[in-house]
Protein backbone atom coordinates (compact mmCIF):
# COMPACT_ATOMS: atom_id res chain seq x y z
CA UNK A 1 0.00 0.00 0.00
CA UNK A 2 3.13 2.78 0.34
CA UNK A 3 3.53 5.25 2.90
CA UNK A 4 1.23 6.54 5.61
CA UNK A 5 -0.21 9.50 6.48
CA UNK A 6 -1.19 10.72 10.13
CA UNK A 7 -4.71 12.24 10.00
CA UNK A 8 -5.83 13.61 13.00
CA UNK A 9 -8.62 11.73 14.88
CA UNK A 10 -8.65 8.71 12.49
CA UNK A 11 -5.18 7.09 13.05
CA UNK A 12 -3.28 6.18 10.29
CA UNK A 13 -5.11 6.95 6.66
CA UNK A 14 -3.24 5.01 3.99
CA UNK A 15 -1.48 6.87 1.06
CA UNK A 16 -1.94 5.39 -1.97
CA UNK A 17 0.19 6.18 -5.13
CA UNK A 18 -2.22 8.81 -6.58
CA UNK A 19 -2.81 10.50 -3.14
CA UNK A 20 -1.62 14.25 -2.99
CA UNK A 21 0.49 15.35 0.06
CA UNK A 22 -1.37 16.40 2.83
CA UNK A 23 2.06 17.88 4.56
CA UNK A 24 3.38 21.59 4.13
CA UNK A 25 6.42 20.60 5.47
CA UNK A 26 8.74 17.27 4.87
CA UNK A 27 8.35 16.19 8.15
CA UNK A 28 5.23 15.96 8.37
CA UNK A 29 4.60 18.15 11.26
CA UNK A 30 2.80 21.15 9.73
CA UNK A 31 -0.94 20.18 7.44
CA UNK A 32 -1.84 22.43 4.62
CA UNK A 33 -4.97 24.68 5.31
CA UNK A 34 -4.66 24.58 8.49
CA UNK A 35 -6.14 20.66 8.36
CA UNK A 36 -4.79 19.58 11.87
CA UNK A 37 -5.84 22.73 13.92
CA UNK A 38 -9.81 22.62 11.52
CA UNK A 39 -10.51 18.95 13.14
CA UNK A 40 -8.86 19.60 16.79
CA UNK A 41 -10.75 17.89 19.49
CA UNK A 42 -11.57 21.59 21.25
CA UNK A 43 -11.36 24.94 20.71
CA UNK A 44 -8.28 25.33 23.31
CA UNK A 45 -6.63 22.70 20.84
CA UNK A 46 -7.68 24.49 17.71
CA UNK A 47 -6.37 27.57 18.56
CA UNK A 48 -2.80 25.76 19.85
CA UNK A 49 -2.84 23.61 16.68
CA UNK A 50 -2.89 26.98 14.38
CA UNK A 51 0.47 26.99 12.32
CA UNK A 52 1.48 30.39 10.82
CA UNK A 53 3.52 28.17 7.98
CA UNK A 54 0.44 26.37 6.53
CA UNK A 55 0.48 26.76 3.06
CA UNK A 56 -3.16 28.49 1.90
CA UNK A 57 -5.60 27.18 -0.67
CA UNK A 58 -5.00 28.41 -3.83
CA UNK A 59 -8.68 28.89 -4.48
CA UNK A 60 -10.05 31.85 -2.25
CA UNK A 61 -13.27 30.95 -0.89
CA UNK A 62 -14.89 34.67 -0.10
CA UNK A 63 -16.53 36.34 -1.93
CA UNK A 64 -15.86 40.25 -3.12
CA UNK A 65 -17.85 42.87 -4.25
CA UNK A 66 -16.46 46.23 -5.11
CA UNK A 67 -17.53 49.66 -5.37
CA UNK A 68 -17.67 50.89 -9.00
CA UNK A 69 -16.95 54.62 -8.72
CA UNK A 70 -18.24 56.75 -11.42
CA UNK A 71 -16.66 57.85 -14.74
CA UNK A 72 -14.58 54.53 -14.60
CA UNK A 73 -12.11 52.88 -17.52
CA UNK A 74 -12.19 49.67 -18.46
CA UNK A 75 -8.69 49.06 -17.34
CA UNK A 76 -9.83 49.52 -13.74
CA UNK A 77 -12.45 46.67 -14.67
CA UNK A 78 -10.32 44.53 -15.60
CA UNK A 79 -8.11 45.28 -12.83
CA UNK A 80 -10.50 44.25 -10.26
CA UNK A 81 -11.55 41.24 -12.04
CA UNK A 82 -8.08 40.12 -12.14
CA UNK A 83 -7.95 41.00 -8.28
CA UNK A 84 -10.79 39.03 -7.65
CA UNK A 85 -13.95 40.57 -8.16
CA UNK A 86 -17.40 38.52 -7.91
CA UNK A 87 -19.93 41.52 -7.89
CA UNK A 88 -19.68 45.07 -8.96
CA UNK A 89 -21.72 47.05 -7.15
CA UNK A 90 -23.45 50.58 -8.20
CA UNK A 91 -24.34 52.98 -6.34
CA UNK A 92 -26.78 54.31 -7.44
CA UNK A 93 -27.01 57.97 -5.54
CA UNK A 94 -23.69 59.05 -7.91
CA UNK A 95 -24.98 58.10 -11.41
CA UNK A 96 -27.91 59.33 -13.32
CA UNK A 97 -30.09 56.50 -15.45
CA UNK A 98 -28.30 56.96 -18.23
CA UNK A 99 -24.41 56.52 -16.70
CA UNK A 100 -25.98 53.18 -14.79
CA UNK A 101 -26.70 52.23 -18.43
CA UNK A 102 -23.50 52.89 -19.57
CA UNK A 103 -21.66 51.56 -16.94
CA UNK A 104 -23.19 48.99 -16.81
CA UNK A 105 -22.88 48.14 -20.88
CA UNK A 106 -19.09 49.17 -19.88
CA UNK A 107 -18.91 46.13 -17.62
CA UNK A 108 -20.46 43.85 -19.31
CA UNK A 109 -17.99 44.27 -22.53
CA UNK A 110 -15.13 44.02 -20.35
CA UNK A 111 -16.42 41.13 -18.83
CA UNK A 112 -17.01 39.76 -22.20
CA UNK A 113 -13.49 40.33 -22.96
CA UNK A 114 -12.36 38.51 -20.09
CA UNK A 115 -13.72 35.59 -20.18
CA UNK A 116 -11.97 35.17 -23.66
CA UNK A 117 -8.91 35.58 -21.53
CA UNK A 118 -9.56 32.98 -19.13
CA UNK A 119 -11.53 30.96 -21.67
CA UNK A 120 -14.93 31.17 -19.98
CA UNK A 121 -17.77 32.75 -19.75
CA UNK A 122 -17.25 34.85 -16.38
CA UNK A 123 -20.80 35.28 -14.56
CA UNK A 124 -19.93 38.53 -13.01
CA UNK A 125 -23.43 39.59 -11.07
CA UNK A 126 -24.49 43.55 -11.18
CA UNK A 127 -25.66 44.74 -8.48
CA UNK A 128 -27.25 47.89 -7.27
CA UNK A 129 -26.45 50.00 -3.99
CA UNK A 130 -29.95 52.43 -3.11
CA UNK A 131 -29.42 54.59 0.07
CA UNK A 132 -32.24 55.36 2.21
CA UNK A 133 -33.53 58.77 2.26
CA UNK A 134 -31.40 60.39 5.15
CA UNK A 135 -32.96 61.99 7.72
CA UNK A 136 -31.33 65.68 8.49
CA UNK A 137 -31.46 68.73 10.32
CA UNK A 138 -32.47 71.98 9.25
CA UNK A 139 -30.77 75.26 9.10
CA UNK A 140 -29.18 77.24 12.47
CA UNK A 141 -31.25 80.68 12.86
CA UNK A 142 -29.27 82.98 11.26
CA UNK A 143 -26.61 84.53 11.84
CA UNK A 144 -25.46 81.42 13.92
CA UNK A 145 -22.98 79.26 12.27
CA UNK A 146 -22.65 76.81 14.97
CA UNK A 147 -24.23 75.81 18.05
CA UNK A 148 -22.06 74.02 21.33
CA UNK A 149 -24.50 71.77 22.93
CA UNK A 150 -23.45 70.60 26.44
CA UNK A 151 -23.91 67.93 28.29
CA UNK A 152 -26.64 67.37 30.96
CA UNK A 153 -28.15 70.42 28.61
CA UNK A 154 -32.00 69.57 27.30
CA UNK A 155 -33.04 70.32 24.75
CA UNK A 156 -35.94 69.63 21.73
CA UNK A 157 -36.72 67.78 18.78
CA UNK A 158 -39.27 68.51 16.10
CA UNK A 159 -40.60 68.22 12.51
CA UNK A 160 -42.65 71.65 12.28
CA UNK A 161 -41.65 73.12 8.83
CA UNK A 162 -41.61 76.89 10.38
CA UNK A 163 -38.65 75.56 12.25
CA UNK A 164 -36.98 74.45 9.16
CA UNK A 165 -34.33 77.22 9.23
CA UNK A 166 -34.52 78.43 13.09
CA UNK A 167 -32.53 75.97 14.77
CA UNK A 168 -31.66 77.01 18.08
CA UNK A 169 -30.09 75.14 21.32
CA UNK A 170 -33.66 74.92 21.99
CA UNK A 171 -35.49 73.49 19.05
CA UNK A 172 -33.62 71.44 16.53
CA UNK A 173 -35.53 70.77 13.80
CA UNK A 174 -35.75 67.01 11.70
CA UNK A 175 -36.74 66.54 8.00
CA UNK A 176 -38.88 62.96 9.34
CA UNK A 177 -42.44 64.07 9.86
CA UNK A 178 -43.34 60.79 12.00
CA UNK A 179 -40.37 61.08 14.38
CA UNK A 180 -42.53 61.93 17.54
CA UNK A 181 -44.65 58.65 16.49
CA UNK A 182 -41.81 56.24 16.33
CA UNK A 183 -39.35 57.55 19.26
CA UNK A 184 -39.84 56.71 23.03
CA UNK A 185 -38.84 57.66 26.05
CA UNK A 186 -35.14 56.01 26.51
CA UNK A 187 -34.17 56.11 22.41
CA UNK A 188 -31.15 57.18 21.82
CA UNK A 189 -30.71 60.06 18.79
CA UNK A 190 -27.15 60.76 17.12
CA UNK A 191 -26.94 63.75 15.28
CA UNK A 192 -23.40 64.17 12.22
CA UNK A 193 -21.27 61.09 12.66
CA UNK A 194 -21.63 60.82 16.31
CA UNK A 195 -20.70 64.47 17.11
CA UNK A 196 -23.71 64.70 19.19
CA UNK A 197 -25.27 61.91 21.44
CA UNK A 198 -28.42 62.48 22.89
CA UNK A 199 -31.43 60.46 24.63
CA UNK A 200 -34.98 61.23 24.40
CA UNK A 201 -36.63 61.90 28.14
CA UNK A 202 -40.31 62.98 27.25
CA UNK A 203 -42.75 62.57 24.03
CA UNK A 204 -45.43 65.30 23.96
CA UNK A 205 -47.21 65.49 20.92
CA UNK A 206 -45.01 66.10 17.87
CA UNK A 207 -42.43 67.32 20.52
CA UNK A 208 -39.55 65.39 21.58
CA UNK A 209 -38.09 66.24 24.90
CA UNK A 210 -34.42 65.08 24.88
CA UNK A 211 -31.06 65.62 27.06
CA UNK A 212 -27.56 65.81 25.76
CA UNK A 213 -25.56 62.84 26.64
CA UNK A 214 -22.16 63.67 24.07
CA UNK A 215 -21.41 67.31 23.56
CA UNK A 216 -20.66 68.69 20.15
CA UNK A 217 -21.05 71.68 17.78
CA UNK A 218 -24.71 71.35 15.93
CA UNK A 219 -24.50 73.00 12.21
CA UNK A 220 -26.55 73.22 9.02
CA UNK A 221 -27.87 70.16 7.56
CA UNK A 222 -26.63 67.29 10.19
CA UNK A 223 -27.70 64.04 9.96
CA UNK A 224 -29.84 62.14 11.65
CA UNK A 225 -29.73 58.89 13.40
CA UNK A 226 -31.99 56.31 15.58
CA UNK A 227 -30.25 53.40 16.21
CA UNK A 228 -33.20 51.65 18.24
CA UNK A 229 -36.14 52.55 16.12
CA UNK A 230 -38.03 51.06 12.96
CA UNK A 231 -37.59 53.99 10.43
CA UNK A 232 -40.03 53.90 7.73
CA UNK A 233 -39.58 56.66 4.92
CA UNK A 234 -41.52 57.99 2.12
CA UNK A 235 -41.27 56.92 -1.75
CA UNK A 236 -38.18 58.89 -2.86
CA UNK A 237 -36.92 59.67 -6.55
CA UNK A 238 -34.80 56.17 -6.21
CA UNK A 239 -38.44 54.60 -7.48
CA UNK A 240 -38.76 56.21 -10.40
CA UNK A 241 -35.02 55.53 -11.11
CA UNK A 242 -35.74 51.92 -10.38
CA UNK A 243 -38.38 51.90 -12.59
CA UNK A 244 -36.00 53.31 -15.68
CA UNK A 245 -33.42 51.25 -15.06
CA UNK A 246 -35.19 47.99 -15.22
CA UNK A 247 -36.34 48.93 -18.68
CA UNK A 248 -32.73 49.49 -19.84
CA UNK A 249 -30.20 47.38 -17.57
CA UNK A 250 -30.52 44.07 -15.89
CA UNK A 251 -29.39 43.96 -12.63
CA UNK A 252 -28.80 40.51 -10.68
CA UNK A 253 -28.59 41.81 -6.57
CA UNK A 254 -29.69 44.89 -5.10
CA UNK A 255 -28.67 46.18 -1.54
CA UNK A 256 -31.09 48.19 0.00
CA UNK A 257 -32.44 49.36 3.46
CA UNK A 258 -35.34 47.05 5.06
CA UNK A 259 -37.48 49.96 4.57
CA UNK A 260 -37.42 49.46 1.00
CA UNK A 261 -37.46 45.86 0.62
CA UNK A 262 -41.28 46.01 -0.37
CA UNK A 263 -40.87 48.51 -2.98
CA UNK A 264 -37.81 46.61 -4.78
CA UNK A 265 -39.73 43.63 -5.11
CA UNK A 266 -43.06 46.18 -6.30
CA UNK A 267 -40.24 47.41 -9.16
CA UNK A 268 -37.68 45.25 -10.01
CA UNK A 269 -39.62 41.55 -9.37
CA UNK A 270 -39.39 38.30 -8.06
CA UNK A 271 -35.95 37.27 -10.03
CA UNK A 272 -33.56 39.74 -8.05
CA UNK A 273 -31.22 38.77 -5.11
CA UNK A 274 -31.97 41.75 -2.37
CA UNK A 275 -29.36 41.95 0.15
CA UNK A 276 -31.05 43.74 3.39
CA UNK A 277 -28.35 46.43 4.63
CA UNK A 278 -27.59 46.52 8.90
CA UNK A 279 -27.39 49.69 10.25
CA UNK A 280 -29.48 49.66 13.38
CA UNK A 281 -28.98 47.10 16.12
CA UNK A 282 -33.05 47.16 16.30
CA UNK A 283 -32.41 45.27 13.20
CA UNK A 284 -31.58 42.45 15.22
CA UNK A 285 -34.64 42.57 17.13
CA UNK A 286 -37.03 41.94 13.63
CA UNK A 287 -34.64 39.51 12.08
CA UNK A 288 -37.25 36.94 11.64
CA UNK A 289 -39.45 39.54 10.02
CA UNK A 290 -36.64 40.33 7.78
CA UNK A 291 -35.27 36.97 7.43
CA UNK A 292 -38.44 36.23 5.33
CA UNK A 293 -38.11 39.55 2.88
CA UNK A 294 -34.43 39.72 2.07
CA UNK A 295 -31.92 36.67 0.71
CA UNK A 296 -29.30 38.23 2.33
CA UNK A 297 -27.64 40.78 4.37
CA UNK A 298 -24.76 43.06 4.79
CA UNK A 299 -23.49 44.64 7.49
CA UNK A 300 -21.35 47.90 7.93
CA UNK A 301 -19.52 48.27 11.44
CA UNK A 302 -18.59 51.60 10.67
CA UNK A 303 -21.99 52.97 9.65
CA UNK A 304 -24.10 50.76 12.51
CA UNK A 305 -25.72 52.83 14.89
CA UNK A 306 -25.67 51.17 18.37
CA UNK A 307 -26.53 52.60 21.81
CA UNK A 308 -22.55 52.18 22.57
CA UNK A 309 -19.61 51.89 19.85
CA UNK A 310 -18.25 49.80 22.12
CA UNK A 311 -20.86 47.40 21.74
CA UNK A 312 -21.11 46.96 17.69
CA UNK A 313 -18.67 43.82 17.60
CA UNK A 314 -21.92 42.14 19.66
CA UNK A 315 -24.40 42.64 17.02
CA UNK A 316 -22.11 41.76 13.89
CA UNK A 317 -21.96 38.58 15.26
CA UNK A 318 -25.03 38.62 16.05
CA UNK A 319 -26.14 38.84 12.72
CA UNK A 320 -23.80 36.11 11.12
CA UNK A 321 -24.44 33.75 13.50
CA UNK A 322 -28.18 34.15 12.46
CA UNK A 323 -27.10 34.02 9.35
CA UNK A 324 -25.26 31.05 9.46
CA UNK A 325 -28.24 29.11 11.21
CA UNK A 326 -30.46 29.97 8.54
CA UNK A 327 -28.66 29.03 5.58
CA UNK A 328 -28.52 32.98 4.61
CA UNK A 329 -25.45 34.68 2.60
CA UNK A 330 -23.96 37.68 4.70
CA UNK A 331 -21.79 40.41 3.99
CA UNK A 332 -19.62 42.61 5.85
CA UNK A 333 -18.42 46.53 4.39
CA UNK A 334 -14.67 46.89 4.75
CA UNK A 335 -13.80 50.85 4.81
CA UNK A 336 -10.06 51.14 4.64
CA UNK A 337 -7.40 52.48 2.01
CA UNK A 338 -4.74 50.78 3.57
CA UNK A 339 -4.16 47.39 5.20
CA UNK A 340 -2.65 47.45 8.99
CA UNK A 341 -2.07 44.93 11.79
CA UNK A 342 -5.03 46.07 13.29
CA UNK A 343 -7.34 45.82 9.83
CA UNK A 344 -5.89 42.53 9.14
CA UNK A 345 -6.98 41.16 12.17
CA UNK A 346 -10.82 43.07 11.79
CA UNK A 347 -10.60 41.01 8.57
CA UNK A 348 -9.20 37.70 9.56
CA UNK A 349 -12.28 37.89 12.40
CA UNK A 350 -15.14 38.52 10.12
CA UNK A 351 -13.93 35.84 7.96
CA UNK A 352 -13.10 33.33 10.74
CA UNK A 353 -17.16 34.76 12.12
CA UNK A 354 -18.60 33.38 9.25
CA UNK A 355 -19.14 35.86 6.21
CA UNK A 356 -19.69 34.88 2.79
CA UNK A 357 -18.12 37.94 1.09
CA UNK A 358 -16.98 41.34 1.60
CA UNK A 359 -17.15 44.62 0.00
CA UNK A 360 -14.57 46.75 -0.75
CA UNK A 361 -13.70 49.68 -2.48
CA UNK A 362 -12.31 50.00 -5.74
CA UNK A 363 -8.59 49.57 -5.21
CA UNK A 364 -7.04 46.76 -7.23
CA UNK A 365 -4.04 46.46 -4.62
CA UNK A 366 -6.37 46.20 -1.68
CA UNK A 367 -8.50 43.85 -2.97
CA UNK A 368 -5.33 41.86 -3.64
CA UNK A 369 -4.04 42.38 0.03
CA UNK A 370 -7.50 41.43 1.77
CA UNK A 371 -7.77 38.66 -0.64
CA UNK A 372 -4.27 37.12 0.69
CA UNK A 373 -5.60 37.63 4.58
CA UNK A 374 -9.12 35.86 3.51
CA UNK A 375 -6.99 32.78 2.44
CA UNK A 376 -5.22 32.88 5.43
CA UNK A 377 -8.09 33.08 8.16
CA UNK A 378 -10.53 30.36 5.94
CA UNK A 379 -8.18 27.71 6.93
CA UNK A 380 -8.25 29.07 10.50
CA UNK A 381 -11.79 28.18 10.96
CA UNK A 382 -12.21 25.73 13.75
CA UNK A 383 -14.61 23.46 11.12
CA UNK A 384 -15.46 20.83 13.40
CA UNK A 385 -17.30 22.65 15.47
CA UNK A 386 -18.80 24.80 12.96
CA UNK A 387 -20.11 22.07 10.93
CA UNK A 388 -21.11 19.69 13.77
CA UNK A 389 -23.50 22.91 15.23
CA UNK A 390 -24.60 23.49 12.04
CA UNK A 391 -25.57 20.00 10.89
CA UNK A 392 -27.00 19.98 14.72
CA UNK A 393 -30.02 22.85 13.12
CA UNK A 394 -31.45 19.44 10.94
CA UNK A 395 -33.10 17.40 13.23
CA UNK A 396 -34.42 14.33 11.06
CA UNK A 397 -36.48 13.70 8.95
CA UNK A 398 -34.95 16.46 6.57
CA UNK A 399 -34.90 16.31 2.88
CA UNK A 400 -33.07 14.15 0.62
CA UNK A 401 -31.19 17.19 -0.87
CA UNK A 402 -30.26 18.65 2.81
CA UNK A 403 -28.93 15.07 3.57
CA UNK A 404 -27.47 14.32 0.48
CA UNK A 405 -25.62 17.95 1.05
CA UNK A 406 -24.61 17.60 4.68
CA UNK A 407 -23.20 14.00 3.04
CA UNK A 408 -20.87 16.08 0.25
CA UNK A 409 -19.29 18.32 2.81
CA UNK A 410 -18.61 15.75 5.23
CA UNK A 411 -17.20 13.99 2.40
CA UNK A 412 -15.16 16.76 1.36
CA UNK A 413 -13.67 16.68 4.99
CA UNK A 414 -12.95 13.15 5.47
CA UNK A 415 -11.38 12.79 2.17
CA UNK A 416 -9.60 16.44 2.24
CA UNK A 417 -11.42 17.03 -1.15
CA UNK A 418 -9.86 19.74 -3.35
CA UNK A 419 -13.42 20.61 -4.55
CA UNK A 420 -17.05 19.95 -4.29
CA UNK A 421 -18.58 19.66 -8.51
CA UNK A 422 -22.22 19.86 -9.23
CA UNK A 423 -24.98 20.51 -11.46
CA UNK A 424 -27.48 22.69 -10.48
CA UNK A 425 -30.60 24.32 -12.60
CA UNK A 426 -32.14 26.77 -9.58
CA UNK A 427 -28.93 27.13 -7.83
CA UNK A 428 -30.59 25.48 -4.80
CA UNK A 429 -27.91 22.67 -4.37
CA UNK A 430 -24.94 24.96 -4.44
CA UNK A 431 -26.58 27.33 -1.74
CA UNK A 432 -26.91 24.25 0.57
CA UNK A 433 -23.62 22.79 0.17
CA UNK A 434 -22.41 26.57 0.76
CA UNK A 435 -24.24 26.80 4.02
CA UNK A 436 -22.37 23.72 5.46
CA UNK A 437 -19.44 25.51 4.82
CA UNK A 438 -16.92 22.92 2.92
CA UNK A 439 -12.93 24.16 2.99
CA UNK A 440 -12.80 23.65 -0.40
CA UNK A 441 -14.34 25.73 -3.40
CA UNK A 442 -17.92 24.54 -5.33
CA UNK A 443 -17.53 24.46 -8.63
CA UNK A 444 -21.57 24.37 -9.87
CA UNK A 445 -22.76 24.19 -13.25
CA UNK A 446 -25.71 25.55 -14.86
CA UNK A 447 -27.37 26.29 -17.83
CA UNK A 448 -28.97 29.64 -16.78
CA UNK A 449 -27.21 32.95 -16.90
CA UNK A 450 -28.95 34.49 -13.92
CA UNK A 451 -28.38 31.85 -11.45
CA UNK A 452 -24.70 31.96 -12.37
CA UNK A 453 -24.42 35.33 -11.42
CA UNK A 454 -26.51 35.20 -8.28
CA UNK A 455 -24.61 31.99 -7.20
CA UNK A 456 -21.41 34.83 -7.05
CA UNK A 457 -22.75 36.23 -3.45
CA UNK A 458 -22.77 32.33 -1.59
CA UNK A 459 -19.03 31.65 -0.04
CA UNK A 460 -17.18 29.20 -2.12
CA UNK A 461 -19.06 28.64 -5.22
CA UNK A 462 -17.75 28.97 -8.68
CA UNK A 463 -20.43 29.21 -11.20
CA UNK A 464 -19.96 27.59 -14.61
CA UNK A 465 -22.52 28.76 -16.89
CA UNK A 466 -22.67 26.11 -19.88
CA UNK A 467 -24.72 25.89 -23.05
CA UNK A 468 -26.26 21.48 -22.80
CA UNK A 469 -26.16 20.15 -26.39
CA UNK A 470 -29.54 19.11 -26.72
CA UNK A 471 -28.46 15.84 -28.92
CA UNK A 472 -26.84 14.51 -25.91
CA UNK A 473 -28.36 11.66 -23.50
CA UNK A 474 -29.27 13.16 -20.07
CA UNK A 475 -26.48 10.74 -19.17
CA UNK A 476 -24.29 11.94 -21.50
CA UNK A 477 -24.64 15.27 -20.78
CA UNK A 478 -24.07 14.57 -16.88
CA UNK A 479 -20.89 12.74 -17.25
CA UNK A 480 -19.77 16.28 -19.93
CA UNK A 481 -20.87 18.52 -17.14
CA UNK A 482 -18.92 16.76 -14.85
CA UNK A 483 -15.62 16.70 -16.75
CA UNK A 484 -15.93 20.05 -17.91
CA UNK A 485 -15.99 21.04 -14.18
CA UNK A 486 -13.27 18.44 -13.37
CA UNK A 487 -11.02 20.40 -16.63
CA UNK A 488 -12.03 23.77 -14.84
CA UNK A 489 -10.39 22.80 -11.71
CA UNK A 490 -7.21 21.31 -12.93
CA UNK A 491 -6.81 24.24 -15.69
CA UNK A 492 -7.26 26.69 -12.54
CA UNK A 493 -4.81 24.69 -10.30
CA UNK A 494 -7.96 24.05 -7.80
CA UNK A 495 -7.31 20.10 -8.30
CA UNK A 496 -3.98 18.72 -9.09
CA UNK A 497 -3.40 14.82 -10.26
CA UNK A 498 -4.08 12.89 -7.27
CA UNK A 499 -6.88 15.23 -5.95
CA UNK A 500 -10.13 13.76 -3.98
CA UNK A 501 -13.16 15.45 -5.25
CA UNK A 502 -16.74 15.06 -4.25
CA UNK A 503 -18.99 15.09 -7.02
CA UNK A 504 -22.66 15.59 -6.97
CA UNK A 505 -25.27 14.99 -9.66
CA UNK A 506 -28.76 13.28 -10.13
CA UNK A 507 -29.07 9.75 -11.93
CA UNK A 508 -32.35 10.65 -13.58
CA UNK A 509 -33.69 13.60 -15.35
CA UNK A 510 -37.11 15.57 -13.55
CA UNK A 511 -36.24 13.73 -10.11
CA UNK A 512 -36.60 17.51 -8.60
CA UNK A 513 -32.76 16.79 -6.50
CA UNK A 514 -29.64 15.41 -6.53
CA UNK A 515 -29.69 11.86 -5.18
CA UNK A 516 -26.30 10.68 -5.83
CA UNK A 517 -22.46 11.46 -4.76
CA UNK A 518 -19.30 10.22 -5.74
CA UNK A 519 -15.77 10.76 -4.10
CA UNK A 520 -13.45 10.39 -7.12
CA UNK A 521 -9.56 10.96 -7.75
CA UNK A 522 -8.30 13.63 -10.46
CA UNK A 523 -6.12 12.31 -13.18
CA UNK A 524 -3.16 13.77 -14.96
CA UNK A 525 -5.04 14.83 -17.89
CA UNK A 526 -5.24 18.82 -17.77
CA UNK A 527 -3.71 19.11 -14.79
CA UNK A 528 -1.76 22.62 -13.68
CA UNK A 529 1.02 21.88 -12.12
CA UNK A 530 1.96 24.11 -9.41
CA UNK A 531 3.81 27.05 -9.81
CA UNK A 532 3.90 28.70 -6.12
CA UNK A 533 3.61 27.57 -2.42
CA UNK A 534 -0.01 27.18 -2.36
CA UNK A 535 -1.75 24.06 -3.21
Amino acid sequence: MGETTIVQGVGKCPKLPWMVEFHTTADGKIFNNQLEAAFAPNLLEHLASLQEKSKVRRKRLTQFSVIIPPRISTEHIEEFLKAGMTVALIRIDYFTVEEIEETVAMIRNVVDKFGKKIGRIYPIAIGLDISEQEILTGKLLKPLKEIELQKGQTTKIVAKSEFANRVSKDYIYVNYENIADVVKPGDSVIIGDDNIRMSAIEVARDIINCIIEKAGLLTDNLSVKLPNVPVTLPKTKSHEKLTLIKEKCEIDIVFVGPGKIDMIKEVLGPSVLIIAKIEYASSVDFFETLVKKADGFIIDGEKLMVTSKERVFLVQKSVIANCNKLGKPVLASINCHSVTKSIVNDIANTVIDGIDGLLLPPDPDLIESVSLICKAAEGAVYQKQLFDDLVSLKPPPIEPIISISISAVEASFKSNAAAIILITTTGRSAKLISSFRPRCPVIALTRFGRIAKQLMIYKGVIPIFYVQNSGDTFKKNVEKMIQLGMTFGKINGYIRMGDAVVVVFGTRNNVGFKNCMEVVFASEYDTKPDEDDSY
